[in-house]
């Protein structure tokens, strides 16, 4: 095991063990909200910019971060698809708020 992924395993520790103490539901419902906010945000208006673009970039970072996390686990057509997904929703970032 690398220094990076036994790095990355006790920073995360913390942050998964109160997830993992949320109820079930948490996750998703604020994952589905921050998507919606970010994609039906204007990105003409200063707020409605700064606000879809951080939402996207959380979804991003969190599902980004799963990623790392269960890796190893992963077959590799999982690892392809979650890394296709992860790619897809940075491009609409990138493509709505950026480009």
């Amino acid at each position: 095991m690398s220094d990076f992924r036994k790095r990355l395993e006790k920073v995360s520790a913390p942050y998964l063990v109160r997830l993992h103490a949320l109820p079930r539901w948490v996750l998703p419902i604020f994952m589905t909200t921050l998507l919606l906010v970010g994609l039906f945000a204007n990105p003409d208006a200063t707020a409605g910019f700064w606000l879809g673009l951080v939402s996207m970039f959380i979804i991003v970072g969190i599902l980004v971060w799963l990623l790392a996390l269960s890796w190893p686990l992963l077959s590799s057509s999982s690892r392809v698809l979650r890394t296709f997904v992860a790619l897809v929703l940075f491009a609409i970032t990138l493509d709505r708020f950026i480009l």
